[in-house]
């Protein structure tokens, strides 16, 4: 069974598509690895709201200290 590996950075859990199980770590950034679940938990956890999807590679200081929700747009970074 595959796993999704599931970040955070404080305020919002979220999963970095485009980066390696530990590429998007960046801990001066507050962004760690929060648990790793099942495709189906996370599917469900992004359809009730408490995932996000996040595409596209860039510098992650973007994703800092922020609650993050849908609409937000960022340079280098699409949330779905």
């Amino acid at each position: 069974m595959k796993k999704t590996t599931i970040s955070t950075n404080g305020k919002s859990l979220f999963t970095l598509e485009n980066f390696d199980k530990t590429a998007g770590v960046c801990h001066p950034h507050n962004i760690i690895i929060h648990s790793e679940v099942s495709r189906l938990q996370a599917r469900a956890m992004h359809e009730r709201g408490k995932l996000h999807y996040i595409l596209g590679a860039g510098d992650r200081k973007e994703l800092a200290g922020v609650s993050l929700n849908r609409k937000m747009k960022f340079d280098n970074f699409k949330i779905s």
